[in-house]
């Protein structure tokens, strides 16, 4: 497998890639919106916002590379968190450090994150593609991080990803409220180890 960035990916490829399945369960439909909200970014913003510098998008392409398999968009952000979100932190088992009474933390933003329909649950020797993906993500954040000050991995989870997330010790940090998504963070000092 190969991770690239969008620039060095031929657009055709891209046109290529869908997270949109073949059917959907009828329970299903914000998740088919999610999927379509995947596609519509990486075939119509992706490259105009990387090239920008909005954000960053990476696609991970097979070995012969001559298909998508996934992709992630990742852009710097600030993450505020209330006294009491941090108490309820400590409670999880994650304490976060307080900086001179700021309740302001940097952090990088995984925007968007998809899988191709043909790569969703399937396995690359060991793992499952979305996995090394996720890897991906990390390592990247990883030496952002060791370059500048970083302290989370934040994202908006739709119902059918949060556990995804939380398998990778995403947090939530605040719950749906009305038309928000749920917030997800990681604290990036477990990547430093």
């Amino acid at each position: 497998m190969h991770l690239l960035a969008i620039t060095d990916v031929d657009r055709v490829l891209i046109e290529n890639f869908s997270c949109i399945l073949n059917e959907y369960d009828s329970g299903q439909g914000e998740l088919r919106k999610d999927h379509e909200k995947n596609d519509l970014f990486l075939k119509e913003e992706a490259l105009l916002h990387h090239n920008n510098q909005l954000v960053r998008t990476y696609l991970l392409l097979n070995e012969d590379k001559n298909k998508v398999i996934g992709f992630f968009s990742l852009y710097n952000e600030e993450i505020a968190i209330s006294n009491g979100q941090k108490k309820s932190f400590k409670f999880k088992g994650s304490i976060i450090y307080q900086s001179m009474g700021n309740d302001v933390y940097p952090a990088i933003r995984l925007h968007q994150f998809a899988m191709d329909r043909e790569y969703q649950g399937r396995r690359y020797r060991e793992q499952k593609y979305s996995a090394y993906l996720i890897g991906y993500v990390f390592e990247n954040v990883r030496q952002v991080a060791e370059k500048s000050g970083c302290m989370f991995i934040g994202l908006e989870a739709t119902d059918n990803a949060i556990s995804f997330y939380e398998y990778y010790d995403f947090k939530i940090l605040k719950k749906t409220n009305g038309h928000t998504l749920p917030y997800l963070i990681f604290k990036v000092a477990d990547l430093l180890v």
